[in-house]
């Protein structure tokens, strides 16, 4: 018996299926969005290798892949139609360019990419029902920081030096816009992991 399905963008990278495989365990089903410009579906084959190799039972809706650019809006509601409104209880956050020294060569590249597939999620989460988030941030946020060690107290920010972290660090501004706007609605939860 499911605990539900969690949709995991990004799911065919190194973080995302490392918590796909310890989703499954805890009797989750798995939605994966990926447009492997960093990752190969293959991942997902050793997924469940992993997972038969530990004796946890797969079925047919265990694990789902879909190839999709989060950036095209026409394609990624395609993938929240054919699941139709309240089947995500929640969305774990992975997608995006994650490369640092290619944000600094190819800055509109990261803006565009990290910030339009971001929105489109959360439109789409909204209009669909889904509405948990676990956004995967980043320590870049922390820009220079002037005091170690780093805690979830350490101001954010300043001293970026990316478009790679300045992408964490807007997207983690607009979900705080985005869960104020929803105060006395639909109830939210956003979480953001660094």
């Amino acid at each position: 018996m499911s605990n539900g399905t969690i949709l995991v963008t990004g799911g065919c990278g190194f973080i995302g299926t490392h918590t796909i495989v310890q989703l499954i365990q805890a009797s989750y089903d798995v939605v994966v969005v990926d447009n492997n410009v960093n990752s190969t579906p293959k991942s997902l084959d050793r997924v469940r290798e992993i997972l038969t190799d530990e004796g946890t039972t797969l079925t047919p809706t265990s694990l789902i892949n879909h190839k999709v650019d989060m950036c095209d809006l026409e394609a990624l509601t395609a993938i929240f139609e054919t699941y139709g409104k309240g089947f995500f209880s929640s969305c774990i956050h992975f997608a995006g360019l994650k490369a640092v020294g290619e944000s600094i060569s190819l800055p509109l590249l990261y803006y565009q990419n990290n910030l339009i597939c971001t929105m489109n999620l959360l439109s789409l989460m909204d209009t669909y029902e889904c509405r948990s988030l676990v956004f995967s941030s980043s320590a870049t946020v922390y820009g220079a920081a002037t005091t170690m060690p780093i805690t979830e107290a350490t101001p954010t920010g300043e001293g970026i030096t990316n478009a790679y972290g300045r992408t964490k660090y807007m997207i983690e501004g607009i979900l705080g816009d985005f869960g104020k706007s929803k105060e006395g609605t639909a109830p939210w939860s956003i979480t953001i992991l660094r």
